[in-house]
């Protein structure tokens, strides 16, 4: 083998050999710090938060979602009739009509 080949093997195997101790003390590094974890603001969800809710309409990035975290909020809240039976809602028009009025009947087809 010529010399300069041979030399330049081995300066070509310590260099890889010190890559591969550099590259294995970066990940050592990186593990111990531990990646940062990206904190997404939330908007909040109950009443209570009056103040906290106008803050994020305020914020310029957040106000799209701020609005329509707040707009389902509100239509999920919004109170429901409760549901009649056929027998009480004839009940309850019975008792709205005069009292000579007669109960409403089928029209004849």
């Amino acid at each position: 083998m010529l010399f300069t080949k041979k030399h330049t093997k081995k300066g070509l195997k310590k260099m890889q050999a010190n890559n591969a101790k550099a590259m294995s003390a970066h990940a050592e590094a990186v593990k111990a710090l531990g990646k940062p974890k990206e904190v997404k603001p939330e908007i909040p969800k109950g009443n209570s938060h009056k103040l906290s809710q106008l803050a994020c309409i305020a914020h310029p990035k957040l106000r799209k979602r701020a609005h329509d975290r707040i707009t389902k909020g509100l239509r999920l809240c919004w109170p429901k009739a409760k549901a009649q039976t056929k027998a009480a809602a004839a009940a309850a028009a019975q008792a709205q009509a005069p009292k000579g009025a007669q109960a409403p009947t089928k029209a004849p087809e």
